[in-house]
C-alpha cells in the first residue's frame, strides 16, 4: 500500500548468568588452556583469580572485543614434591562493574592431580 506507518513495540531481554565449567584436570607442574570469550562489544580488561594457592595464573587479562583467547593456569602440586591428594580450587574471571553497578563472574572449576595418580 501507499502508507507507511511507524511500528513501536517494546523489547523485554532476560539474561543469566553465565554456568560454571569444568572441573579442568591439570597434572603437577603442568598447564593447561581454559578458553574463555569477550563477549562485549569493546576491548574489556578481565580479572582473573584462583582460590587455592597451590593453582596459578595472571592477575588479568586485556580482551578484544568478542575474541576468545586461552587463558592458562598452572598447577603447582606440592612445594615439597609429595604426592598429594587430588587438590582442587576455582578459577573465577571476572568483569569490571557496569553501568548499573553489577560484575559478571565466570567460575571453572579446577582440579589438581600429582604424577602418581
Amino acid at each position: 500500500s501507499g502508507i507507511n506507518a511507524e511500528y513501536i513495540f517494546p523489547l523485554v531481554g532476560q539474561c543469566h548468568h553465565p554456568k560454571p565449567q569444568g572441573p579442568f584436570t591439570i597434572r603437577a607442574g603442568q598447564s593447561i588452556p581454559v578458553q574463555f570469550k569477550n563477549t562485549f562489544p569493546v576491548p574489556t580488561t578481565f580479572l582473573l583469580s584462583v582460590d587455592n594457592p597451590l593453582f596459578a595464573v595472571k592477575q588479568s587479562e586485556l580482551i578484544r572485543a568478542k575474541k576468545t583467547i586461552n587463558i592458562m593456569v598452572t598447577y603447582n602440586g606440592s612445594p615439597s614434591g609429595q604426592s598429594l591428594p587430588a587438590q582442587t580450587g576455582k578459577l573465577t574471571i571476572t568483569n569490571p562493574k557496569n553501568s548499573a553497578g553489577q560484575a559478571v563472574h565466570w567460575v571453572f572449576y579446577l582440579k589438581g592431580i600429582s604424577e602418581k595418580h
